[in-house]
Order: structure tokens, then sequence, then C-alpha cells
């Protein structure tokens, strides 16, 4: 008799700790971790936890807050929300969108290693990779070690877009080249039938897309066919 009511007792008493916890995780709080994510504020969000805010909070926009702190480079808050048993790095944002892939459009080479090498976030997912998102803003380091960590080179967005396309309308001559080396391969072409060399086109990229147009001369030993064909209007 004595043990059931032992029993009740720790079970009644983890009900109320639970949800003293969700209690404590009140509008107000979730402002307060949004702004010291925001302006790297660890003292606050030290103080948060403590109070019982998860470290996986989301914000107003459905950001977590490790995501708000990648966003806007606060450093400080990064370095202590991964180094937090409980936070999850592969908790995207309602757009789908990663800790790794904010850090690789970013450019935050130590944000990119933390996450790979130290919380083994996988390099590839389903839809729009860290490595489309490197290659949007032209981050060559980035995109170096994501492949080094075997991230997909020629990896298709869900509108079959590939890193390379991406890589040509950020401009970055040394990105495209690395990609290509790696085996990017030019001949791939998006939903709406453009590859790389037309992306440089619509882009205005004009050295660019004579470049590629003369690597596809010398890999396909043939001329470029050019892009779709487009419907008279």
């Amino acid at each position: 008799m004595r043990s059931s009511l032992k029993l009740k007792s720790l079970v009644l008493c983890t009900m109320m700790v639970a949800n003293s916890i969700v209690l404590a995780q009140t509008a107000s709080q979730i402002d307060d971790f949004t702004k010291a994510a925001k302006f790297d504020d660890v003292s606050e969000i030290q103080d948060l936890l403590k109070a019982g805010v998860n470290p996986n909070a989301i914000d107003p926009k459905g950001n977590p807050m490790l995501i708000v702190a990648i966003r806007d480079k606060s450093m400080k808050v990064i370095d202590f929300l991964l180094a937090n048993p409980a936070i999850n790095p592969n908790l995207a944002n309602k757009s789908g969108e990663t800790p790794l892939m904010m850090a690789s459009i970013a450019g935050e080479l130590p944000v990119v290693k933390t996450l790979v090498l130290d919380k083994k976030v996988d390099v590839n997912k389903t839809g729009w990779t860290p490595l489309h998102y490197a290659c949007s803003t032209g981050k060559l380091e980035v995109a170096q070690f994501l492949v080094a960590n075997g991230a997909k080179v020629n990896a298709l967005s869900p509108s079959e877009t590939t890193p390379l396309m991406m890589a040509v309308s950020s401009g970055n001559d040394e990105l495209i080249k690395f990609l290509l080396d790696k085996g990017a391969d030019l001949k791939m072409r998006n939903h709406e039938g453009f590859s790389a060399i037309d992306v440089a086109e619509m882009f205005s990229k004009d050295d660019i897309r004579d470049g590629l147009k003369s690597r596809w001369e010398k890999v396909y030993k043939q001329p470029y066919p050019g892009g779709p064909k487009k419907s008279p209007t």
C-alpha cells in the first residue's frame, strides 16, 4: 500500500514538474529568447533555460532559436546552443530549412563543421540541400567541405535545380570549376528544361556561359544544342 502511494506521489510530482516546464515557456519568454538569440545574449538564454524553456523553442515566425542565432551571426549563442545536449541540430523552420542549410548559405564554415563533424548532421537531404544553399551565395569553402563529407554534387531540388545551376547564378567562377571537377553534370536540366548554361544566359553571366559552352564542346564533342523551345506567345 505504501509503495503504491509512493508511486502515485512520484507520478504526480513528475507531472507537476512537466507541467511547470510547459507553463514556464510563455509567449513573453519566447520573445525574450528570440531577442537574446538575435543579439547574442548568452546570459539571458542561460536564465531562460534554467527557468525551463526548451532550447529547441520556436520563434513566432516558425524558426528554431538555433536558426535565429545562425541567421543573425550570434556566434556565442550558436556555440552555447550546440553545446546543449538537448539541442536538436536537425530541427527545421516552417520552410523546411535546417540549421546546416542556413549556416551553409551564410558561409559560416565553423558552424557547418560543428554540425557535420560533431553533431553528425547528414549533408544530404531530400529536396533543397545544404550544398544548394552554399552554392546559391557562392560559398566555395563551405561547398568544398560539404562535398568532401559526402554531399551529392548532382543533387536535385524539388524543381530539379542542381548545385551547379545555383553556383552559376551566384557568379563564382572558382565554385563552378570546383563542382565541374567533382563531377557536376552539364547535361542536367531543371523542370523547365533549362541547363546551367541557360541559367548563365538568364542571369547575364556571359563569360560563364561562354566558358560552359566551351567545356560542353570539349566534353561532348558537339556544340551546345540550346535551351528548351518556347511556345510562341
